[in-house]
């Protein structure tokens, strides 16, 4: 089969639980979602694929590893939800699965299925994960004679994603598939005050911005939307949006939004991507060019950087390209830098890629004579040094973003009540273990949060005392 028409199309598909019927006793307020669903499901049956490829968020879930259900039957239950008896049961494609996994290894993309030990170990389940069920009832529904095969978007970088859907179509190709692939997720948690985690400016900014990508037909622009955006938004669906459009790379595509609503706060956005029957010919890749705009995004960006950040970002630049080292003196001319060379305090040095953190040292008080040096040893550390991460490479430096969070003095606190984790860091300690979590950090959104996150870096148990301090921090862009 040419490689071309492996992928018949594409389903954007969310998966809350309520509005599969008989999980819910009452009515629910996402109509328009279920719609839109069934829909899908028709088209579906219209395309009578060989099988669906189903990307789920909530399958087990690695930074380094893609995951794929390996049983020869897929099952799963809604039990979570209180309804044991509602469970689906389908047949694996495993065929597809072992050639994919194949090529990923070729690739250099470690993937595949977990023993059973390791599965026990990680306290993981076999069933079918919610992301993957809900949008399959309604598929399943409609076609119940196909083949699936499900696995995680994996939290391996979004490049590689973006790879690893361009295997599965290759996969597909190889074995004469015709499939469909379903990227299932929940877009914003944080879209509106109905949303049982809160809300935040940037969940509905997220969406308008994934909903205008989808309504224009415009990939590059969606593969391009920044990693702090989606953070902030508390999103559960882009990644396997990017390994579907990796399915159509260098594919002229056209985009169909059906539906997108968000009655609980949480974003469901129904859409569908097939091929373009007009245009045969290669098209640029979607993925580079969005990295493009990105990267010139990154470039604009920098030069509204403040000095403490441009000294990080230089440092760091001329040590991974082998350059001379740096010295305070290279930056004597930058504007209103007095202070750095004067004060000492400690220093955090943040640096992601793509909206991920890419590294993250930090000193809780002075180690150098200057606040520079200080800046400019952490930036070494935090791209170089961070046991977390590999040494950054000569070719992401285009691609990667800096803070610098200059600490005040820590001060004692007996009183919980006199935290507040969007104003203050804080320090927790017992015996010689200490754990340190910066203030106003995306996805910690309570004190109590803070405070444990913190003790879990410190090897502090929850029945452990601790005493906590609190500081302030000087946050640079």
């Amino acid at each position: 089969m040419p490689e071309h028409s492996a992928v018949a199309a594409g389903f954007i598909m969310p998966h809350p639980p309520v509005i599969v019927p008989g999980i819910n006793p009452g009515p629910h307020e996402a109509s328009a979602t279920v719609t839109s669903m069934r829909q899908l499901a028709q088209t579906l049956s219209r395309i009578r694929p060989d099988t669906i490829v189903m990307i789920s968020p909530h399958a087990p879930l690695f930074s380094d590893y893609v995951f794929f259900y390996d049983d020869r039957v897929l099952e799963g239950s809604f039990a979570r939800f209180g309804a044991p008896r509602i469970k689906l049961s389908v047949r694996q494609d495993s065929e597809l699965l072992r050639e994919i996994s194949h090529r990923c290894d070729q690739a250099g993309i470690p993937a595949g299925s977990l023993t059973s030990k390791q599965m026990s170990r990680y306290q993981l389940a076999s069933e079918l994960d919610h992301g993957v069920l809900v949008p399959l009832w309604f598929l399943w529904e409609a076609y119940p004679a196909v083949k699936i095969m499900a696995m995680s978007c994996s939290g391996l970088p979004l490049a590689k994603v973006y790879q690893i859907g361009e295997l599965i179509r290759q996969s597909a190709a190889f074995l004469n598939r015709r499939i469909v692939i379903v990227a299932s997720g929940d877009q914003s948690h944080k879209v509106n005050s109905e949303s049982p985690y809160g809300s935040t400016p940037e969940g509905a900014q997220y969406d308008n911005l994934l909903v205008d990508c989808l309504r224009e037909n415009d990939l590059p622009r969606l593969l391009s939307i920044s990693g702090e955006l989606r953070e902030k938004a508390a999103e559960c669906g882009y990644r396997s949006i990017v390994m579907l459009c990796g399915a159509f790379s260098r594919r002229s595509v056209l985009t169909r939004l059906l539906s997108y609503e968000a009655p609980y706060g949480i974003g469901y956005c129904v859409a569908e991507l097939s091929p373009d029957p007009d245009e045969d010919e290669p098209v640029p890749d979607a993925f580079a060019e969005g990295l493009s705009r990105h990267r010139a995004r990154i470039a604009a960006g920098r030069r509204e950087n403040q000095p403490p950040v441009v000294i990080a970002r230089e440092t760091l630049e001329a040590h991974v390209l082998g350059q001379p080292v740096k010295t305070i003196q290279d930056f004597a001319d930058l504007p209103d830098c007095a202070p750095l060379f004067q004060d000492r305090a400690g220093v955090f040095v943040s640096i992601h890629k793509a909206g991920e953190l890419r590294g993250c040292i930090g000193t809780t008080g002075p180690t150098t004579p200057t606040l520079a040096e200080e800046i400019m040893k952490n930036a070494i550390s935090a791209g170089c040094r961070d046991p977390r991460f590999p040494p950054v490479e000569p070719d992401e430096l285009p691609d990667l973003t800096y803070g610098v969070d200059v600490l005040g003095s820590p001060e004692p606190v007996t009183d919980t009540g006199l935290l507040d984790h969007t104003r203050f860091g804080v320090i927790v300690s017992s015996g010689r273990r200490s754990g340190l979590l910066l203030p106003d950090l995306a996805g910690v959104d309570s004190v109590d949060e803070q405070l444990a996150i913190a003790c879990r870096k410190a090897g502090i148990s929850p029945e452990e005392e601790y005493s906590i301090q609190r500081f302030t921090v000087t946050r640079y862009r």
